[in-house]
């Protein structure tokens, strides 16, 4: 559950602030699966629920979206993953503070209670919110699958080393890829060169988001490319990386090639920058064609 704070004024510490709080569904993984089941693909989220007021609330929202959580685990006595930012009047984060201990009880063990579902799926999208032993458990014994993964941060992009020559398609932004890489990241060819040294390093396919930079990516037959982003009225950039991630799922579920595929993400991620929610309540496939059309 993602909580943001947004206080009318300038901040005074220590002392009660007036603003507006809101609450939506949030985390990465979460908003993938949304975006995907808005873009007509089935998709499941496996994770884990805490016993409390939020995670009856995302099980709501997700119902109301027909997103299917049967795979979600709800552990009594646990609190559900939760998010909370203070932005002041300017809406620049000024704080934030993460709650995630319960993706702690999301084991191995756990995911193995749902194989038939992993065995069934086309493809296995994963963030690095989760355990290292998780994502080597994954990598292992879905060796033949597709996996998709999402580097989340620099704090916890490092899990993926190990793993990298199991990853299909890995998504990063520009800070993220560097730290990964090791190589500094400041032009769309620095950023292809990122990009390539992990393909090579085991990756198959590597997609580098560079905000208004636009992309950047490397393909299977370590081939890169860069496409800039299209004019578009921005009026938030929460969720816009994780509609890139939906739309290179997408992409390949539709067996589009990685470039095409690009191209299609980043209209997914344009249609969520021009809304106020980190899933565009937009998003479908007309929309996006509609915008390639433009």
């Amino acid at each position: 559950m993602d909580i943001s704070a947004h206080s009318t004024a300038p901040v005074v510490l220590g002392d009660s602030n007036p603003g507006r709080v809101v609450c939506s569904p949030g985390g990465v993984a979460r908003n993938v699966a949304e975006n995907l089941v808005r873009l007509g693909v089935d998709a499941r989220l496996l994770s884990v629920l805490g016993d409390d007021v939020f995670g009856q609330a995302l099980r709501q929202a997700a119902s109301a979206i027909e997103l299917n959580l049967s795979a979600c685990t709800t552990l009594p006595g646990q609190r559900t993953a939760t998010y909370l930012s203070m932005h002041g009047a300017d809406g620049d984060m000024g704080v934030a503070v993460n709650d995630m201990g319960i993706l702690e009880c999301l084991t191995p063990e756990l995911l193995g209670q749902h194989k038939a579902l992993l065995d069934a799926a086309a493809v296995l999208v994963v963030d690095s919110n989760v355990r290292q032993d998780v994502l080597t458990w994954i990598s292992t014994y879905w060796a033949d699958k597709a996996v998709f993964a999402e580097t989340v941060s620099v704090a916890k992009c490092h899990k993926l080393q190990p793993v990298l020559g199991q990853i299909h398609t890995l998504k990063a932004n520009r800070i993220e890829a560097q730290a990964l890489s090791g190589l500094p990241i400041g032009s769309p060819q620095s950023a292809c060169d990122a990009a390539r040294n992990l393909h090579q390093r085991g990756a198959r396919n590597v997609v580098i988001s560079l905000g208004a930079g636009g992309v950047a990516w490397c393909n299977a037959d370590g081939a890169t490319g860069h496409k800039a982003v299209r004019p578009v009225h921005m009026v938030s950039a929460t969720g816009a990386g994780d509609a890139l991630l939906s739309g290179l799922v997408y992409g390949y579920i539709h067996g589009l090639p990685l470039d095409s595929s690009v191209d299609w993400a980043m209209a997914c991620a344009e249609l969520t920058l021009s809304s106020t929610f980190a899933n565009s309540p937009d998003l479908c496939e007309a929309a996006v064609h509609a915008h390639l059309e433009q």
